[in-house]
Protein backbone atom coordinates (compact mmCIF):
# COMPACT_ATOMS: atom_id res chain seq x y z
CA UNK A 1 0.00 0.00 0.00
CA UNK A 2 3.26 2.23 1.01
CA UNK A 3 4.60 1.71 -2.77
CA UNK A 4 0.88 2.37 -4.36
CA UNK A 5 0.37 5.61 -2.53
CA UNK A 6 4.66 6.75 -3.30
CA UNK A 7 3.85 6.19 -6.86
CA UNK A 8 0.28 8.25 -7.12
CA UNK A 9 2.07 11.03 -4.73
CA UNK A 10 4.65 10.61 -7.38
CA UNK A 11 2.47 10.87 -10.48
CA UNK A 12 0.67 14.05 -8.94
CA UNK A 13 4.08 15.89 -8.44
CA UNK A 14 4.74 15.03 -12.32
CA UNK A 15 1.45 15.80 -13.49
CA UNK A 16 1.46 19.69 -11.42
CA UNK A 17 4.86 20.23 -12.34
CA UNK A 18 4.18 19.46 -16.37
CA UNK A 19 0.92 21.54 -15.64
CA UNK A 20 3.23 24.75 -14.29
CA UNK A 21 5.61 23.76 -17.24
CA UNK A 22 2.83 24.57 -19.56
CA UNK A 23 1.71 27.86 -18.01
CA UNK A 24 2.50 31.30 -20.71
CA UNK A 25 4.99 33.30 -19.35
CA UNK A 26 4.92 37.05 -19.42
CA UNK A 27 8.68 38.31 -20.44
CA UNK A 28 7.78 42.02 -21.36
CA UNK A 29 4.67 44.74 -21.28
CA UNK A 30 5.15 48.05 -21.11
CA UNK A 31 1.17 48.29 -19.72
CA UNK A 32 -0.17 45.04 -18.10
CA UNK A 33 -3.14 45.72 -16.25
CA UNK A 34 -6.07 43.13 -15.35
CA UNK A 35 -9.93 43.68 -17.05
CA UNK A 36 -11.89 42.08 -15.22
CA UNK A 37 -14.98 43.54 -16.80
CA UNK A 38 -14.31 41.26 -20.16
CA UNK A 39 -13.41 38.19 -18.51
CA UNK A 40 -12.77 36.61 -15.21
CA UNK A 41 -8.42 36.93 -14.90
CA UNK A 42 -7.88 38.22 -18.59
CA UNK A 43 -4.70 40.68 -19.09
CA UNK A 44 -4.55 43.17 -21.24
CA UNK A 45 -0.88 43.47 -22.44
CA UNK A 46 0.91 46.76 -24.59
CA UNK A 47 3.73 47.92 -26.08
CA UNK A 48 6.45 45.58 -26.18
CA UNK A 49 4.55 42.21 -25.40
CA UNK A 50 6.62 39.34 -24.63
CA UNK A 51 5.18 35.56 -23.81
CA UNK A 52 6.93 32.69 -23.84
CA UNK A 53 5.77 28.91 -23.96
CA UNK A 54 7.66 26.00 -23.74
CA UNK A 55 10.68 26.53 -26.14
CA UNK A 56 8.91 29.33 -27.99
CA UNK A 57 8.94 33.02 -27.60
CA UNK A 58 6.01 35.62 -28.94
CA UNK A 59 6.47 39.01 -29.72
CA UNK A 60 3.49 41.53 -30.24
CA UNK A 61 2.31 45.08 -30.17
CA UNK A 62 -0.82 43.87 -27.61
CA UNK A 63 -2.18 41.02 -26.32
CA UNK A 64 -4.92 39.51 -24.54
CA UNK A 65 -3.63 36.85 -22.20
CA UNK A 66 -6.87 34.59 -20.74
CA UNK A 67 -6.88 32.23 -17.66
CA UNK A 68 -7.20 28.83 -20.02
CA UNK A 69 -3.92 29.60 -21.60
CA UNK A 70 -4.57 31.41 -24.47
CA UNK A 71 -3.13 34.51 -26.36
CA UNK A 72 -5.33 36.83 -28.98
CA UNK A 73 -2.38 39.51 -30.30
CA UNK A 74 -1.93 42.03 -32.84
CA UNK A 75 0.28 43.85 -34.89
CA UNK A 76 4.00 43.15 -35.34
CA UNK A 77 3.66 39.35 -34.55
CA UNK A 78 6.94 37.66 -34.28
CA UNK A 79 7.23 33.26 -33.07
CA UNK A 80 10.79 32.32 -32.44
CA UNK A 81 11.14 28.88 -31.84
CA UNK A 82 14.60 27.25 -31.16
CA UNK A 83 17.21 28.71 -32.85
CA UNK A 84 15.98 28.38 -36.40
CA UNK A 85 12.37 29.04 -37.39
CA UNK A 86 10.73 32.47 -37.07
CA UNK A 87 7.15 33.43 -38.16
CA UNK A 88 5.69 36.47 -38.21
CA UNK A 89 2.10 38.21 -38.85
CA UNK A 90 -0.25 40.84 -38.31
CA UNK A 91 -2.78 38.94 -36.03
CA UNK A 92 -2.56 35.87 -33.34
CA UNK A 93 -4.55 33.25 -32.06
CA UNK A 94 -2.71 30.92 -29.51
CA UNK A 95 -4.02 28.07 -28.01
CA UNK A 96 -1.46 27.13 -24.69
CA UNK A 97 -2.88 23.70 -24.25
CA UNK A 98 -2.91 22.34 -27.76
CA UNK A 99 0.40 24.68 -28.55
CA UNK A 100 -1.01 26.19 -31.63
CA UNK A 101 -0.63 29.00 -33.19
CA UNK A 102 -3.17 30.60 -35.82
CA UNK A 103 -1.11 33.95 -37.49
CA UNK A 104 -3.19 36.00 -40.76
CA UNK A 105 -1.75 39.02 -42.38
CA UNK A 106 0.86 38.40 -44.89
CA UNK A 107 1.96 35.81 -42.77
CA UNK A 108 6.43 34.88 -43.72
CA UNK A 109 7.90 31.63 -42.69
CA UNK A 110 11.69 31.38 -42.10
CA UNK A 111 13.46 28.12 -41.61
CA UNK A 112 16.79 27.36 -42.81
CA UNK A 113 17.19 28.20 -46.37
CA UNK A 114 13.76 28.73 -47.01
CA UNK A 115 11.21 30.91 -47.01
CA UNK A 116 6.94 30.90 -46.76
CA UNK A 117 4.75 33.62 -47.23
CA UNK A 118 0.81 32.85 -47.02
CA UNK A 119 -2.24 35.07 -46.04
CA UNK A 120 -2.63 32.76 -43.21
CA UNK A 121 -1.16 29.90 -41.52
CA UNK A 122 -1.59 27.51 -38.61
CA UNK A 123 1.42 26.19 -37.13
CA UNK A 124 1.51 23.43 -34.47
CA UNK A 125 4.50 24.38 -31.97
CA UNK A 126 4.50 20.63 -30.53
CA UNK A 127 4.74 18.77 -33.72
CA UNK A 128 6.69 21.40 -35.39
CA UNK A 129 4.36 21.56 -38.78
CA UNK A 130 2.86 24.28 -40.50
CA UNK A 131 -0.09 24.61 -42.49
CA UNK A 132 -1.70 26.64 -44.95
CA UNK A 133 -4.97 26.44 -47.11
CA UNK A 134 -5.26 30.25 -48.53
CA UNK A 135 -2.51 29.63 -50.88
CA UNK A 136 1.64 29.94 -50.44
CA UNK A 137 4.47 30.61 -51.93
CA UNK A 138 7.87 28.73 -50.82
CA UNK A 139 10.99 30.05 -51.80
CA UNK A 140 14.46 27.84 -51.66
CA UNK A 141 17.19 30.10 -51.19
CA UNK A 142 19.97 27.20 -51.65
CA UNK A 143 18.15 25.46 -54.33
CA UNK A 144 16.81 28.17 -56.61
CA UNK A 145 13.45 26.70 -56.14
CA UNK A 146 10.02 28.42 -55.85
CA UNK A 147 7.19 26.65 -55.09
CA UNK A 148 3.26 27.55 -54.84
CA UNK A 149 0.25 26.10 -54.39
CA UNK A 150 -3.50 26.25 -52.89
CA UNK A 151 -2.56 23.72 -49.63
CA UNK A 152 0.48 22.63 -47.77
CA UNK A 153 2.33 21.55 -44.83
CA UNK A 154 5.59 21.77 -43.85
CA UNK A 155 7.20 19.71 -41.15
CA UNK A 156 9.90 21.23 -39.69
CA UNK A 157 11.81 18.37 -38.48
CA UNK A 158 11.20 16.20 -41.45
CA UNK A 159 12.43 19.24 -43.33
CA UNK A 160 9.54 18.34 -46.38
CA UNK A 161 6.87 19.92 -47.78
CA UNK A 162 3.14 18.35 -48.72
CA UNK A 163 1.65 20.10 -51.45
CA UNK A 164 -1.23 19.80 -53.09
CA UNK A 165 -4.24 21.98 -55.53
CA UNK A 166 -2.47 23.50 -58.07
CA UNK A 167 0.95 23.02 -57.08
CA UNK A 168 4.23 24.61 -59.40
CA UNK A 169 7.57 24.43 -58.59
CA UNK A 170 9.35 26.74 -60.59
CA UNK A 171 13.83 26.65 -61.03
CA UNK A 172 15.59 28.02 -63.85
CA UNK A 173 16.29 24.86 -65.40
CA UNK A 174 12.51 22.83 -65.13
CA UNK A 175 9.48 23.83 -63.99
CA UNK A 176 7.25 20.97 -62.37
CA UNK A 177 2.81 21.26 -62.03
CA UNK A 178 1.25 18.78 -60.26
CA UNK A 179 -1.55 17.68 -58.34
CA UNK A 180 -0.15 16.69 -55.01
CA UNK A 181 3.64 17.28 -54.06
CA UNK A 182 5.89 16.38 -52.05
CA UNK A 183 9.34 18.22 -51.44
CA UNK A 184 12.31 17.12 -49.38
CA UNK A 185 14.21 20.80 -49.08
CA UNK A 186 17.87 18.51 -47.53
CA UNK A 187 17.82 16.30 -50.35
CA UNK A 188 15.67 18.16 -53.46
CA UNK A 189 13.78 15.35 -54.13
CA UNK A 190 10.18 15.99 -55.17
CA UNK A 191 7.36 13.03 -54.70
CA UNK A 192 4.63 12.77 -56.85
CA UNK A 193 1.02 11.84 -55.73
CA UNK A 194 -1.04 12.70 -59.00
CA UNK A 195 -1.50 14.07 -62.52
CA UNK A 196 2.41 15.50 -62.76
CA UNK A 197 4.37 17.43 -65.91
CA UNK A 198 8.00 18.45 -65.57
CA UNK A 199 9.07 20.60 -68.22
CA UNK A 200 13.08 21.24 -68.89
CA UNK A 201 14.83 22.75 -71.46
CA UNK A 202 15.30 19.91 -73.39
CA UNK A 203 12.34 17.34 -72.55
CA UNK A 204 9.22 16.93 -70.79
CA UNK A 205 7.78 14.64 -68.43
CA UNK A 206 3.96 13.67 -67.69
CA UNK A 207 3.65 11.26 -64.82
CA UNK A 208 1.09 10.06 -62.37
CA UNK A 209 3.35 8.64 -59.64
CA UNK A 210 7.25 8.87 -58.39
CA UNK A 211 10.06 10.70 -57.61
CA UNK A 212 12.75 13.63 -59.30
CA UNK A 213 15.64 14.50 -57.84
CA UNK A 214 16.35 17.83 -58.45
CA UNK A 215 19.69 17.47 -58.02
CA UNK A 216 20.94 14.94 -59.72
CA UNK A 217 17.83 15.24 -62.31
CA UNK A 218 17.25 11.93 -62.00
CA UNK A 219 13.75 10.47 -62.49
CA UNK A 220 11.70 7.05 -61.35
CA UNK A 221 8.19 6.65 -62.14
CA UNK A 222 5.84 3.52 -61.00
CA UNK A 223 2.58 4.42 -62.94
CA UNK A 224 1.59 5.02 -66.33
CA UNK A 225 4.98 7.99 -67.68
CA UNK A 226 6.32 9.60 -70.48
CA UNK A 227 8.91 11.72 -71.41
CA UNK A 228 9.18 14.01 -74.51
CA UNK A 229 12.47 15.06 -75.95
CA UNK A 230 13.06 16.30 -79.59
CA UNK A 231 10.35 14.45 -81.35
CA UNK A 232 10.97 11.27 -79.43
CA UNK A 233 8.43 9.76 -77.06
CA UNK A 234 8.96 7.18 -74.80
CA UNK A 235 6.03 5.95 -72.94
CA UNK A 236 5.34 2.58 -69.96
CA UNK A 237 4.06 1.60 -66.71
CA UNK A 238 7.85 2.37 -65.29
CA UNK A 239 9.82 4.53 -66.59
CA UNK A 240 13.42 5.77 -65.50
CA UNK A 241 15.22 9.05 -66.65
CA UNK A 242 18.15 10.64 -66.31
CA UNK A 243 18.36 13.77 -67.60
CA UNK A 244 21.76 14.61 -66.86
CA UNK A 245 23.29 11.82 -69.27
CA UNK A 246 19.56 12.20 -71.39
CA UNK A 247 18.57 8.39 -71.18
CA UNK A 248 15.30 7.30 -70.53
CA UNK A 249 13.94 3.52 -69.57
CA UNK A 250 10.62 2.30 -69.57
CA UNK A 251 9.09 -1.23 -69.13
CA UNK A 252 5.73 -2.34 -69.37
CA UNK A 253 3.24 -1.59 -72.41
CA UNK A 254 6.05 0.72 -73.66
CA UNK A 255 5.62 2.92 -76.69
CA UNK A 256 8.40 4.79 -78.19
CA UNK A 257 6.98 7.38 -81.03
CA UNK A 258 8.97 9.09 -83.78
CA UNK A 259 6.92 12.35 -84.04
CA UNK A 260 9.00 13.74 -86.88
CA UNK A 261 9.26 10.95 -88.97
CA UNK A 262 5.69 9.34 -88.19
CA UNK A 263 6.77 6.11 -86.55
CA UNK A 264 5.39 4.19 -83.37
CA UNK A 265 7.23 1.35 -81.42
CA UNK A 266 5.29 -0.63 -78.95
CA UNK A 267 6.73 -3.43 -76.69
CA UNK A 268 7.94 -5.25 -72.94
CA UNK A 269 11.23 -2.84 -72.73
CA UNK A 270 12.60 0.46 -74.08
CA UNK A 271 15.26 2.51 -74.15
CA UNK A 272 16.03 6.28 -75.77
CA UNK A 273 19.80 7.75 -75.81
CA UNK A 274 18.85 11.35 -76.24
CA UNK A 275 23.00 12.59 -76.33
CA UNK A 276 23.76 9.51 -79.30
CA UNK A 277 19.79 9.51 -80.46
CA UNK A 278 20.20 5.61 -80.48
CA UNK A 279 16.92 3.52 -79.23
CA UNK A 280 15.33 0.07 -79.02
CA UNK A 281 12.32 -1.94 -78.10
CA UNK A 282 12.18 -5.52 -76.95
CA UNK A 283 9.75 -8.05 -76.12
CA UNK A 284 6.97 -8.55 -78.47
CA UNK A 285 8.33 -5.49 -80.81
CA UNK A 286 5.93 -4.00 -83.02
CA UNK A 287 6.46 -0.84 -85.06
CA UNK A 288 4.18 1.10 -87.08
CA UNK A 289 5.77 3.45 -89.92
CA UNK A 290 2.57 5.86 -91.46
CA UNK A 291 2.61 6.95 -95.17
CA UNK A 292 0.17 8.92 -97.25
CA UNK A 293 -2.55 6.34 -97.17
CA UNK A 294 -0.99 3.35 -95.93
CA UNK A 295 0.54 1.92 -92.87
CA UNK A 296 3.32 -0.32 -92.44
CA UNK A 297 3.22 -2.80 -89.90
CA UNK A 298 6.49 -4.64 -88.57
CA UNK A 299 6.65 -7.20 -85.75
CA UNK A 300 9.70 -8.58 -84.14
CA UNK A 301 11.74 -9.94 -81.08
CA UNK A 302 13.53 -6.25 -80.63
CA UNK A 303 13.76 -3.03 -83.18
CA UNK A 304 16.37 -0.77 -83.01
CA UNK A 305 16.72 3.15 -84.48
CA UNK A 306 19.66 4.87 -84.67
CA UNK A 307 20.70 7.82 -86.95
CA UNK A 308 23.05 7.59 -90.02
CA UNK A 309 24.91 10.50 -89.42
CA UNK A 310 24.28 12.76 -85.92
CA UNK A 311 21.30 14.24 -86.22
CA UNK A 312 20.84 12.62 -89.96
CA UNK A 313 18.00 10.17 -91.51
CA UNK A 314 17.38 7.42 -89.54
CA UNK A 315 18.03 3.67 -89.43
CA UNK A 316 15.25 1.35 -88.21
CA UNK A 317 17.31 -2.70 -87.49
CA UNK A 318 14.66 -5.78 -86.70
CA UNK A 319 15.67 -8.85 -85.26
CA UNK A 320 14.79 -12.38 -84.64
CA UNK A 321 11.20 -13.61 -85.94
CA UNK A 322 10.69 -10.18 -88.31
CA UNK A 323 7.05 -10.33 -89.94
CA UNK A 324 5.89 -7.30 -91.78
CA UNK A 325 2.47 -5.98 -93.71
CA UNK A 326 1.29 -3.46 -96.03
CA UNK A 327 -1.92 -3.19 -97.76
CA UNK A 328 0.73 -4.43 -101.06
CA UNK A 329 3.39 -6.07 -99.53
CA UNK A 330 4.02 -9.01 -96.62
CA UNK A 331 6.95 -10.44 -95.65
CA UNK A 332 9.28 -12.47 -93.42
CA UNK A 333 12.64 -12.84 -92.33
CA UNK A 334 15.19 -13.04 -89.45
CA UNK A 335 17.07 -9.91 -89.90
CA UNK A 336 15.39 -6.46 -91.52
CA UNK A 337 17.15 -3.12 -92.32
CA UNK A 338 15.18 0.27 -93.37
CA UNK A 339 17.19 3.15 -93.88
CA UNK A 340 15.76 6.91 -93.82
CA UNK A 341 18.68 7.82 -96.28
CA UNK A 342 17.69 6.16 -99.63
CA UNK A 343 14.04 4.51 -98.30
CA UNK A 344 15.46 0.80 -98.95
CA UNK A 345 14.39 -1.88 -96.75
CA UNK A 346 16.49 -5.08 -96.82
CA UNK A 347 15.79 -8.46 -95.80
CA UNK A 348 18.36 -10.99 -94.69
CA UNK A 349 18.55 -14.40 -93.55
CA UNK A 350 15.60 -16.88 -95.44
CA UNK A 351 13.67 -13.70 -96.64
CA UNK A 352 10.17 -14.35 -97.92
CA UNK A 353 8.30 -11.86 -99.68
CA UNK A 354 4.85 -11.67 -100.80
CA UNK A 355 2.63 -9.20 -103.25
CA UNK A 356 -1.11 -10.12 -104.10
CA UNK A 357 -0.24 -13.49 -105.55
CA UNK A 358 3.15 -13.81 -106.46
CA UNK A 359 6.19 -14.97 -103.80
CA UNK A 360 9.60 -14.38 -103.61
CA UNK A 361 12.63 -15.56 -101.95
CA UNK A 362 16.38 -14.95 -102.18
CA UNK A 363 19.11 -14.66 -100.30
CA UNK A 364 19.03 -11.12 -99.70
CA UNK A 365 15.97 -8.71 -100.39
CA UNK A 366 15.67 -4.97 -100.85
CA UNK A 367 12.41 -3.00 -101.49
CA UNK A 368 12.61 0.59 -102.78
CA UNK A 369 9.96 2.79 -101.25
CA UNK A 370 9.14 5.90 -103.30
CA UNK A 371 6.86 8.06 -101.00
CA UNK A 372 6.13 4.90 -98.70
CA UNK A 373 4.78 2.68 -101.85
CA UNK A 374 6.94 -0.13 -103.28
CA UNK A 375 8.79 1.08 -106.56
CA UNK A 376 11.04 -1.50 -107.01
CA UNK A 377 12.05 -5.17 -105.53
CA UNK A 378 15.46 -6.59 -105.91
CA UNK A 379 16.21 -10.27 -105.08
CA UNK A 380 19.86 -11.48 -105.08
CA UNK A 381 21.17 -15.18 -104.81
CA UNK A 382 19.31 -17.73 -105.52
CA UNK A 383 16.28 -15.61 -106.46
CA UNK A 384 13.12 -17.52 -106.74
CA UNK A 385 9.19 -16.14 -107.82
CA UNK A 386 6.27 -18.68 -107.48
CA UNK A 387 2.66 -16.89 -108.24
CA UNK A 388 -0.81 -18.69 -107.42
CA UNK A 389 -2.61 -20.32 -110.85
CA UNK A 390 -5.74 -21.93 -109.21
CA UNK A 391 -5.56 -23.75 -105.75
CA UNK A 392 -3.52 -26.69 -107.10
CA UNK A 393 -1.15 -25.05 -109.35
CA UNK A 394 1.81 -22.61 -109.52
CA UNK A 395 4.27 -20.89 -112.15
CA UNK A 396 7.83 -20.18 -111.49
CA UNK A 397 10.46 -17.98 -112.07
CA UNK A 398 13.94 -18.86 -110.89
CA UNK A 399 17.22 -16.60 -111.75
CA UNK A 400 20.61 -15.25 -109.76
CA UNK A 401 19.03 -12.11 -109.55
CA UNK A 402 15.23 -10.63 -109.72
CA UNK A 403 14.38 -7.03 -110.19
CA UNK A 404 10.32 -6.13 -109.80
CA UNK A 405 8.62 -3.47 -110.68
CA UNK A 406 5.39 -1.73 -109.53
CA UNK A 407 2.64 -0.02 -111.04
CA UNK A 408 -0.06 1.40 -108.96
CA UNK A 409 1.17 -0.82 -105.75
CA UNK A 410 0.99 -4.06 -107.57
CA UNK A 411 3.74 -6.27 -109.28
CA UNK A 412 4.06 -5.46 -112.38
CA UNK A 413 6.54 -6.97 -114.48
CA UNK A 414 9.80 -9.04 -113.24
CA UNK A 415 12.91 -9.06 -114.77
CA UNK A 416 15.42 -12.41 -114.18
CA UNK A 417 19.25 -12.59 -114.53
CA UNK A 418 21.60 -15.35 -114.16
CA UNK A 419 20.60 -18.66 -115.80
CA UNK A 420 16.94 -18.16 -115.11
CA UNK A 421 14.28 -20.72 -115.88
CA UNK A 422 10.51 -20.52 -115.83
CA UNK A 423 7.83 -23.11 -115.58
CA UNK A 424 4.46 -21.99 -116.55
CA UNK A 425 0.95 -23.99 -116.27
CA UNK A 426 -0.47 -23.95 -119.54
CA UNK A 427 -4.29 -23.32 -119.13
CA UNK A 428 -7.00 -24.27 -122.15
CA UNK A 429 -9.10 -21.04 -123.10
CA UNK A 430 -12.57 -21.05 -125.27
CA UNK A 431 -10.45 -20.56 -128.10
CA UNK A 432 -7.96 -23.62 -127.56
CA UNK A 433 -8.07 -25.91 -130.75
CA UNK A 434 -8.98 -29.34 -129.79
Amino acid sequence: MRILVLIALGLTAAAAHAQEAARIEVLNADVWKFEEEVAPGVQRLQGNVRFKHEDAIMHCDSAWLYQERTVKAYGHIRIVQGDTLTITGERLDYNGKERTATLDGDVVMVDPGTTLRTPALVYDLRNKSATYTGGGTIVSHAEGDTLTSRVGTYLSDARRFDFSRDVVLRHPERTITSDTLHYHTATGVAEFFGPTTITQKTSRIECVRGTYDTHTRVADFTQRARVITDGQELEGDTVHYDGEAGIGLAWGHVVATDTANGTTVNGDHGRYDQKSEHSYVTGHAELLMRSDSDTLFMHADSLFAAPDTAGGPRRITARRGVRFYKKDLQGVCDTLIYAETDSMIRMFHEPVLWSGKDQITGDHIRIALVDGHVHRLYADGNAFMTSLVDSVHFDQVVGTTMTGYFVNNELDHLRTEGNARTGYYAQETEDSVE
